[in-house]
């Protein structure tokens, strides 16, 4: 009798600490939140192309890298308040970039492709933010890879975030609408470098991304 009366102690006391173990390791985890409509919008011009037209093959350097002349798209970005904003570019063709194309007073990093014919590479192009301004201020560009922001001429990095400042220190300014220029300039590759018995497109595309500082 001893043995059940043990047994029966035994499984009574399991049965409660399982009860007890129910009612205070449970919890309930809630996610909220509100998506709100984006404070900035983001617009170029002519949905941001840069169209060189027609090229011909014949006016192309056998030996050197071809460049061509300067085009721009208009750059505005317009948000509900004045706030702190920058834009990030990323080359989606960097893969096909041909170092060195760009020539002196470039890094690599500034140097976009221009896509590439199976393994022939295209060329490259530069981008660069000018006449930045807020209604009547004149902005200047500033850049950071990190948590710092540097002085920036104006020639875009792949992977780097730009903003502008309306003073001397190097702190975003906080506007309502930004206006501006986005400048390119394409370089082709070295004639002998292409196979020039098709057509060859030029085929350089990146994204603009507008963040929050």
């Amino acid at each position: 009798m001893k043995k059940i009366v043990g047994l029966t102690l035994g499984i009574t006391c399991l049965a409660a600490a399982l009860s007890a173990q129910a009612t205070t390791n449970s919890a309930t985890l809630t996610v909220i939140g509100t998506i709100k409509p984006a404070a900035c919008s983001l617009n170029l011009t002519g949905n941001g192309e840069i169209n060189y037209g027609n090229i011909r093959s014949g006016e192309l350097s056998q030996t050197a890298f071809n460049p061509l002349t300067e085009k721009t798209v208009g750059l505005n970005i317009l948000c509900n308040a004045p706030t702190t904003f920058g834009v990030t570019f990323t080359d989606l063709q960097a893969g096909s970039k041909v170092p060195g194309i760009l020539g002196a007073g470039y890094t690599e990093a500034q140097n976009f492709g221009l896509g590439a014919v199976g393994t022939r590479r295209t060329g490259g192009y530069s981008v660069a933010l000018t006449n930045l301004r807020a209604s009547n201020t004149t902005l200047y560009p500033i850049m950071r890879t990190g948590v710092s922001w540097q002085h920036s001429d104006g020639k875009v990095a792949h992977l780097t975030q730009y903003s502008w400042r309306n003073g001397s220190a190097l702190t975003p300014a906080s506007i309502s609408q930004l206006t501006g220029t986005i400048a390119v300039k394409a370089v082709i590759n070295r004639a002998a470098e292409l196979d020039l018995r098709n057509d060859v497109s030029l085929n350089g595309r990146a994204t603009i991304v507008l963040n929050y500082t």
